[in-house]
């Protein structure tokens, strides 16, 4: 038998942006690389992780990004996770990006993750049904005071955005619990 393979769905963090010198922690640094490290070889993670991703929603035009067209998550979760089949866990780890857009509550972000996670599990069931695997749903890390002042300070410069973000671990956690 193969190794595990555990497919990471997510943003800049799981891409491993690094804003002190404005590229990219090496692989061993990046936390999906930490996780592989202690895993160990029976083990692939694979880290699909894009700077901006959004669980499900467009760039408004003015993310100052060239990978702004694909920043949606549930668009691209797609041919990405297809590409990678079969799978024995698939992490989406989601939201960050949409903390502060219009209308959006912890709440929502925490659904449209879910849907993303969702959009993932029916491709798996449907190409290798009755094949065993796990999903889980990540929130997404606290914006902190330092964001604000950051290179990321285009995206997360009001302070506001601070309190939102705290109250994603507890509504991924409800939505977690209601996706089983």
């Amino acid at each position: 038998m193969g190794k595990k393979k555990i497919f990471i769905y997510g943003d800049s963090n799981t891409h491993g942006a690094d804003e002190e010198h404005a590229g990219r922690f090496d692989e061993n640094t990046r936390w999906t690389g930490v996780c592989q490290n202690l895993l160990g070889d029976e083990y692939e993670i694979i880290a699909e992780g894009l700077s901006g991703r959004t669980t499900c929603h467009d760039d408004d035009g003015t993310l100052p990004l060239p990978e702004a067209p694909y920043i949606n998550g549930l668009t691209h979760i797609g041919p990405i996770v297809c590409s990678h089949l079969p799978l024995d866990m698939i992490v989406v780890k989601l939201g960050a990006n949409d903390v502060g857009l219009p209308g959006e509550t912890p709440e929502s972000i925490a659904e449209n993750a879910a849907r993303v996670l969702r959009r993932a599990r029916d491709l798996m069931e449907a190409k290798y049904p009755g094949r065993p695997f796990k999903c889980a749903l990540f929130a997404p890390l606290e914006i902190t005071e330092d964001a604000m002042t950051g290179a990321f300070s285009f995206v997360f410069g009001d302070p506001a955005l601070v309190e939102q973000s705290k109250q994603l671990p507890a509504a991924y956690e409800k939505k977690a619990a209601e996706e089983g």
